[in-house]
């Protein structure tokens, strides 16, 4: 049988080489599975807490929305809670009772968002008091484009003033007082929490004798949280210079707790359908603070309302007058003239935002029905609430950085958060503006030195404006603090970047003071600078903060500023009419803004030595003080204020 020659491939080239066998090639490895895989953090912890307190958990109507989930930044926590910026300490004092430290990296809790609310688990109340200081601060960062700093410490044998030392971490103690009482201690640099046995009478939700707690409220914790924060920014604000200082205080920590309420939606969305997203009309949980606590001491109602109030039982809407600022000086009811104006001001802006929807929904007439509104409107008038409040929140924190370091009013205040306003947003779109103008005006509160409450006129006057003699420029100040703005950013990404961000503003307060010191004392230049300022040169004085700021535009500039404030209190008598009698300290101080790109100063918010119609103002306060019925059993000195200024005031909140 004849074989048939093999043929190789088609046209392939006839090989004068001889077949060689192949070279066998290394044998393909597969790659082996990696042994470990490191997920990246999570970008929020969330936690469960009661939405208010726990009273709306006791009425069937309100359970649905009693609890809500707070979601707060991913960082690194150890049992108490305890991070970067709060440590929980349960112990109590009355007692001797140590309650164990609840582990939020507990895997069990971290698959079902912490504890379940409890009234009866202290576990559970560590967590809240936690939770919503925590939220409190990120709302403060995120309004002032910086992280937070407590009030520094130091050596008590230095002196009062020392502030060399960093605290970390502010402490909350929930169950610190066995009384209707919270407060912040200035002194302890801690938040103390009490529970008490409610009134015997049936108030409401809440068990005739039963046990309250004050850590279990929102408001209450966010309230306390804000007066700490308040603090690490202007040590002198507690010290009570004229009516309104400690009334600020207590008013500004109000509005933080209530516009927080718009940041759970739970709650938004549930208060919006039953108020048809009319808050003006219809009494509303968003507008109450601490509603347990209330009833709890036999109020039969919230502690506060900042829309309106009960009689004989009936919810009434609170009408502003234009007395009211005049008519209340006790600091509760001075600062509740605050919240109200503040809360108007949200409202109209609410108004206008929403005003677009209602006529969509009304086919124009702008008048709902009867009945409920559709959820999608509900939805949608929840956002705008959101927004809207958000947007309130920042400009009534934004506006710190413009006030005045001592003896702010609420005029200038509300010159501040104008002025902040317009460096920011030069569109207003909204008049947001006019809202807080005109509710402060319908109240009754007028800033001093202004021509008339237009916008314009409130903005705080640049050194161009004020003066023909001072430029506003600070001689060589920028050229020593050149690397002042690198330096802040190289701190942002250390590990210890409040630490580090403390110890550079200390720094620089040194470096600044020894500047000022010697350029105040330059003939021209530097006497116009320190005249313009307010501050004596021939007398000692203290550079309270040097601050960085980088704020963001929503055009998407970035303004970087120096935030500078000076303080240089003057030794005065008490009396006007005795020059021999005690001394006052009369409280004078400086807060600079300062652009760090154009190397100006754009404002300079003073308090003169040299204003004798503002020292007789105070002398005067200091007096009622001293000669009042409180001056008989609470230390009131002059020099010398109390060193917990926030637990008589607090007492019975």
């Amino acid at each position: 049988m004849a074989t048939r020659a093999r043929r190789g491939p088609r046209n392939a080239e006839p090989s004068s080489k001889p077949l060689q066998a192949a070279t066998p090639g290394p044998t393909p490895v597969a790659p082996s599975p990696p042994t470990h895989i490191v997920p990246p953090d999570p970008p929020f912890r969330y936690l469960r807490a009661f939405s208010t307190d726990p009273s709306l958990a006791a009425n069937y109507q309100t359970v649905p929305i009693s609890e809500v989930t707070i979601p707060l930044p991913w960082r690194p926590i150890g049992p108490g809670p305890r991070d970067e910026y709060l440590e929980v300490i349960d112990v109590d004092p009355s007692s001797g009772c140590v309650y164990a430290p609840v582990d939020l990296n507990d895997p069990s809790l971290l698959a079902q968002n912490g504890l379940a609310p409890s009234e009866g688990q202290p576990q559970f109340h560590q967590q809240m008091a936690y939770a919503v200081s925590r939220l409190t601060i990120a709302n403060f960062e995120r309004a002032l484009g910086r992280k937070t700093l407590w009030r520094g410490f130091g050596d008590p044998n230095r002196g009062p003033k020392d502030d060399s030392l960093f605290l970390p971490r502010l402490r909350i103690h929930p169950h610190a007082l066995r009384e209707a009482n919270a407060y912040y201690s200035p002194d302890k640099l801690a938040l103390l929490f009490g529970y008490f046995n409610a009134n015997d009478e049936n108030t409401g939700e809440q068990l005739p004798g039963g046990v309250v707690f004050s850590c279990l409220s929102h408001d209450i914790v966010a309230h306390e949280t804000t007066h700490a924060l308040l603090d690490g920014m202007f040590k002198d604000f507690i010290v009570p210079t004229n009516p309104d200082v400690l009334a600020f205080h207590e008013g500004f920590a109000d509005i933080v707790a209530l516009l927080q309420h718009f940041t759970f939606p739970e709650i938004l969305r549930d208060q919006i359908a039953n108020t048809q997203g009319d808050f003006k009309s219809h009494e509303s949980l968003l507008g109450q603070m601490a509603g347990q606590f209330g009833q709890a001491t036999g109020m039969r109602g919230a502690l506060r309302d900042a829309i309106g109030h009960k009689e004989n039982g009936v919810w009434k809407r609170r009408d502003p007058k234009p007395t009211d600022y005049t008519a209340n000086t006790e600091p509760h009811d001075r600062g509740a003239i605050l919240v109200a104006a503040i809360f108007d001001a949200f409202l109209a802006i609410y108004e206008r935002r929403t005003a677009d929807l209602f006529r969509l929904a009304t086919s124009g007439s702008g008048v709902l029905g009867p009945g409920a509104i559709p959820p999608d409107l509900v939805e949608r008038l929840s956002r705008e609430a959101s927004k809207a409040a958000q947007h309130v929140l920042t400009m009534c924190i934004r506006a710190l950085d413009y006030s005045p370091v001592v003896d702010i009013t609420f005029g200038e205040y509300l010159r501040a958060i104008v002025t902040a306003d317009y460096d920011l947003v030069e569109d207003d779109r909204y008049r947001y503006r006019v809202a807080f103008v005109e509710a402060f005006r319908r109240r009754g509160i007028y800033p001093d030195n202004v021509h008339s409450m237009s916008v314009e006129s409130l903005i705080w006057r640049k050194p161009a404006e004020e003066s023909t003699s001072y430029s506003g420029r600070l001689g060589g100040l920028f050229d020593t603090f050149a690397l002042q703005l690198m330096q802040y950013l190289s701190a942002k990404t250390c590990p210890d970047e409040r630490e580090a961000l403390f110890k550079l503003e200390r720094v620089n307060r040194i470096k600044l003071h020894q500047y000022l010191v010697t350029f105040f004392q330059r003939p021209g230049e530097g006497e116009a600078a320190a005249g313009y300022i307010g501050v004596d040169p021939a007398r000692p004085f203290e550079v309270h903060t040097a601050r960085v700021a980088l704020r963001s535009k929503p055009n998407g500039g970035v303004l970087p500023q120096l935030l500078m404030s000076v303080l240089q209190p003057v030794k005065v008598p008490a009396d006007a009419k005795d020059p021999k009698g005690p001394e006052m300290s009369f409280a004078c101080g400086s807060s600079i803004v300062i652009d760090l790109r154009r190397e100006l100063m754009v404002y300079c918010i003073r308090k003169s030595p040299w204003d004798e119609k503002r020292k007789e103002r105070q002398q005067g306060f200091v007096m009622s003080r001293l000669t009042s019925p409180r001056a008989t059993y609470v230390r009131t000195d002059p020099n010398n204020p109390e060193r917990e200024p926030f637990a008589l005031l607090h007492r019975g909140l």
